[in-house]
C-alpha cells in the first residue's frame, strides 16, 4: 500500500471520487469551474472498452484413454465456468473481498470513503477501496499488457481502472465478472485461478470445495505470500478464520459454524505441478509430442509462435500413448538394461495401419541430474545410431518386389570382394568387400536361410543383384532419414547393413509397413488438437501410402517370421519368441556400434536400441556387463532381443491371439544351406554364386550352433 499520509489519501480518494461522478453524470454544472470540467472531459475520454484476451492456461497432454500425462504452463491455471465453482467458494470471496459485489455499481464510493475513513482512524493505510470489477480489471491489465502502471497506487490509475470497470458492468453480468475474477486472481504456490489453487492445496477440484477450504482460499487473494498455509500455517488459519467471520456478517454461514470450523486443522493435501515433461509418466514420450506441437503450423506461423501457445493457449492434446504398452516397454528397458550403467537401451511401439505411437520408453531418467538425460535417445539422440542388420530389411523387400525366387541362393563366404553395384540411374558405386560376423561363417546360402541367420556376404550380394537404388528409395519411402542431417540415407554398397544413422522411431514404423499389408504410415503421437472451449484446433488419423504390394509384404513377413519361430536352430531371433505369431530381425553392426531388435506381430510393431550414449564409434558394445552378466559382444539376440521380448509379451497380454493373413499366416519354407564349411573361393575377383567344385552333402545343423553364431 501507499506510504502517504492518511489526509492525503483521503483527498486523493475524494477527488476521485468526484472526477468519476462527473465523467458518469457527462453534464457538467456550470459553478464546478474549468478545472473539474477539463477533468470531467478527461475521465469521458478515457477508454472504456477493456480488451481482454483469453487469460494465460495450462495446456494438458493426454494419454489416448483421456488420462492426463504432462501440463505445459507459464502461469498453472485452468480456466472454467462459474458453475464449476463450489458456492461456497464464490461467496467467500465475495466476502472479503467486496460484500457489497451484488448491490453496487460498478464502483463503490460508500466503500471507497469508509475505507479511506478507516485509514485516518488508524493512522495507517490499511483499508482497499476497489470493488471485485476493478480488481478484476487490474488483473487483467497485468497479465494482457504487463502493465506495471497497474499496481502503483496513484490517482491515474484508480481513475483509469475506474473507467474500463464502469465499461466492463454494461457487457458483461455480475456472475461472468466473478467467474473472470476467480480465473484469473493469483492463490500463491504458483497456482493462478481457482482450479489451479484447489488442486495445489488441497487436491480437489473447485466444484468440490468446502466451506473451510473456500475460506482459506479466499483469504489467500490478499497477500499469498504472507498467508501460504504451507510455510506460514498459523498466519493461513487466522486468516481463514477472518473469512468466516465475514461469511457471517453477510450470513452466508451461521456463527456456529463460523466457530466449529475455526478450530479446525487445514487439512491440506498438497499437489505439485512442475510441468513440462519432468513429471511425465512418460518423460520421452512427452518430448516427442513436444517437438510435435512445436513444429504443426496449425500453432502459429513461427516456433516462437508455436512455443507461446502451447505455454499459455490452454489446449488439449489428446496423443496416440497407450498407458498399458507403455508401462510394459518403460518395465523392460528398465529391467533387461538398468539405469546408470554405461549400456543404454531404448523402444518405440507403433501401431501398424495408423503410425500412431503408442508407446516411447528409454532406461534412463529425463532431466539434468546425474545418471539422466535429455536426449531422447528412441529420436536417435542428437545424431542417430547406426542400424546394422535391420536394414536387411529393405534389401529383402526389394528382391521379393522384383521377383528374386527364395531359392536364390549365393555362395557367401566368411568374406568376400564385391564390385558391379550400381544406385540410382545406374550410378556405378565402385567395390566393398564385406565380412560376416564370425570368420567361420560361410557356405552357400538360400534367400530363407540367409535371413534367418543374418548372413552379410549373402545379403551383400543380394543387394548387388538387385541394385542399390531400389532398397534405398524404398527406406525413404518408408521415413528412412539420416538422423543427423535430416536428408536422405547414403547410397553406397554398404546400404544393407545398415551404416546410416536412425532411430527406433524410425526403424519400428518401417516394420509396421509390413504388419499393414505393405501400407507405410508416417509416425505421429497428437491425435487431437482442442482449445479452451473445445474447439477443434487439429485432428490426425494417420497418413499413410501403400510402398509395396501385399503379396511381397506378405511374403517378406513369412520369411522374417522364421528368424523367430522357424525350424533353423541357427536363427538369430530364437530368444524373442513370444508364443503367439511374430516376425522380426536382429541387427549388429560391424563395428558392434549398436545392437539392434525389431518386430512385429498383427497389432503391434516394436524397434529396440541398444548402446553407449556416448557414441557406439568411441564406445562400442566390447567386454561390457548387464545385471551381471559379462558380454564380449553385445548382439541383436541378446540384449536387444531380451528388451523386444519383454516389451511385446506385456503388451499384448491380455489380448486376442491373431495370425497374419495371406502367405504371412505360415513360416516361409527352408531352401538349401551348407552349414560352417569353409572353402577356397572359386578363382577370379568377383566370388559369388556356389564354388567351382560340388561340395560335400551338407550334415544336419546341429542343435546348437557354436557360441556367438546366432547373435547377429
Amino acid at each position: 500500500m501507499s506510504a502517504r499520509p492518511p489526509i492525503v489519501r483521503l483527498l486523493l480518494l475524494c477527488l476521485a471520487c468526484g472526477l468519476t461522478l462527473a465523467g458518469i453524470a457527462l453534464p457538467v454544472v456550470g459553478g464546478l469551474g474549468l478545472l473539474t470540467r477539463s477533468a470531467a472531459d478527461s475521465f469521458s475520454d478515457l477508454p472504456d472498452v477493456l480488451k481482454m484476451p483469453p487469460p494465460p492456461q495450462e495446456s494438458q497432454i493426454l494419454a489416448a484413454d483421456g488420462t492426463p500425462i504432462a501440463t505445459f504452463f507459464t502461469q498453472d491455471r485452468v480456466v472454467v465456468p462459474l458453475a464449476q465453482i463450489a458456492p461456497p467458494m464464490q461467496q467467500a470471496v465475495v466476502a472479503i473481498e467486496d460484500a457489497r459485489f451484488f448491490e453496487h455499481g460498478a464502483l463503490d464510493l460508500k466503500g471507497t470513503l469508509r475505507a479511506a475513513a478507516t485509514d485516518i482512524g488508524s493512522g495507517a493505510a490499511r483499508q482497499g477501496g476497489s470493488t471485485l470489477t476493478q480488481q478484476y480489471v487490474k488483473n487483467v491489465l497485468l497479465y494482457s499488457q504487463h502493465d506495471q502502471a497497474a499496481t502503483k497506487d496513484s490517482l491515474g490509475r484508480k481513475l483509469r481502472e475506474a473507467r474500463f470497470a464502469i465499461g466492463l458492468e454494461k457487457r458483461f453480468t455480475k456472475q461472468q465478472i466473478l467467474a473472470g475474477y476467480l480465473n484469473l486472481v493469483y492463490f500463491g504456490e504458483g497456482a493462478y485461478g481457482v482450479e489451479a489453487a484447489a488442486h495445489r492445496y488441497f487436491g480437489e477440484p473447485a466444484s468440490r470445495l468446502t466451506v473451510p477450504q473456500s475460506a482459506l482460499l479466499a483469504g489467500l487473494v490478499q497477500a499469498p505470500e504472507d498467508y501460504d498455509p504451507m510455510r506460514h500455517p498459523a498466519d493461513a488459519i487466522a486468516r481463514r478464520n477472518v473469512v468466516l467471520q465475514a461469511m457471517v456478517r453477510v450470513h452466508d454461514i451461521s456463527a456456529a459454524d463460523a466457530d466449529r470450523w475455526s478450530t479446525s486443522e487445514l487439512q491440506l493435501h498438497p499437489t505439485h505441478e512442475t510441468g513440462g515433461c519432468d513429471s511425465s509418466v512418460a518423460p520421452f514420450f512427452c518430448d516427442y509430442v513436444r517437438g510435435e506441437l512445436l513444429n504443426d503450423p496449425h500453432l502459429g506461423t513461427t516456433r516462437q509462435a508455436r512455443q507461446r501457445v502451447l505455454m499459455t493457449g490452454g489446449l488439449t492434446v489428446r496423443t496416440t500413448l497407450d498407458l498399458h504398452v507403455q508401462r510394459a516397454a518403460q518395465h523392460a528397458v528398465d529391467t533387461v538394461v538398468p539405469a546408470h550403467g554405461r549400456v543404454a537401451t531404448a523402444v518405440v511401439a507403433v501401431r501398424p495401419g495408423d503410425g500412431g505411437v503408442k508407446a516411447m520408453a528409454v532406461d534412463r531418467g529425463y532431466g539434468s541430474k546425474r545418471g539422466e538425460t535429455r536426449v531422447n535417445l528412441a529420436l536417435g539422440g542428437s545424431s542417430g545410431f547406426q542400424a546394422g542388420s535391420t536394414f536387411k530389411f529393405f534389401t529383402l523387400a526389394a528382391a521379393l518386389a522384383k521377383h528374386v525366387p527364395l531359392s536364390q541362393t549365393f555362395y557367401s563366404p566368411p568374406r568376400v570382394h564385391l564390385n558391379g553395384f550400381t544406385g540410382c540411374n545406374g550410378v556405378p558405386l565402385g567395390s566393398w568387400s564385406p565380412k560376416n560376423a564370425e570368420d567361420g561363417e560361410g557356405g552357400t546360402f538360400g534367400l530363407v536361410r540367409a535371413t534367418w541367420e543374418s548372413v552379410n556376404t549373402y545379403f551383400a550380394q543380394l543387394e548387388r543383384k538387385v541394385g542399390v537404388c531400389a532398397p534405398w528409395r524404398l527406406a525413404q519411402q518408408m521415413g528412412i532419414t539420416e538422423i543427423s542431417t535430416g536428408g536422405a540415407p547414403s547410397q553406397v554398397p554398404a546400404f544393407t547393413l545398415g551404416t546410416d544413422d536412425t532411430s527406433p522411431l524410425q526403424v519400428s514404423s518401417a516394420y509396421a509397413t509390413l504388419a499393414a499389408n505393405g501400407m507405410y504410415c508416417t509416425p505421429y503421437g497428437v491425435s487431437a488438437i482442442t482449445d479452451p472451449r473445445g474447439g477443434s484446433i487439429e485432428q490426425n488419423n494417420g497418413d499413410c501410402s501403400r510402398v509395396m504390394s501385399p503379396h511381397t509384404a506378405q511374403l517378406e513377413t513369412s520369411i522374417l517370421r522364421g528368424v523367430i519361430d522357424g525350424p533353423d536352430p541357427l536363427r538369430t531371433g530364437a530368444s524373442a519368441s513370444i508364443g503367439r505369431p511374430a516376425a522380426g530381425k536382429t541387427g549388429t553392426t560391424d563395428s558392434f556400434a549398436a545392437a539392434w531388435f525389431s518386430g512385429f506381430t498383427p497389432q503391434l510393431a516394436a524397434s529396440v536400441w541398444v548402446g553407449d550414449p556416448r557414441g557406439g564409434a568411441a564406445h562400442p558394445l566390447r567386454n561390457v556387463s548387464v545385471r551381471g552378466t559379462f558380454y564380449s559382444h553385445v548382439y541383436g539376440a541378446d540384449l536387444p532381443a531380451a528388451v523386444w521380448h519383454a516389451t511385446m509379451s506385456g503388451a499384448l497380454a491380455g489380448t486376442p491371439v491373431q495370425n497374419f493373413t495371406g502367405l504371412a499366416a505360415h513360416v516361409a519354407a527352408d531352401v538349401m544351406y551348407v552349414p560352417h564349411v569353409y572353402v577356397a573361393p572359386p578363382p577370379g575377383p568377383d566370388h559369388h554364386g556356389p564354388p567351382a567344385h560340388p561340395l560335400p552333402p551338407a550334415p544336419k545343423p546341429p542343435k546348437h550352433g557354436p557360441p556367438g553364431h546366432n547373435k547377429h
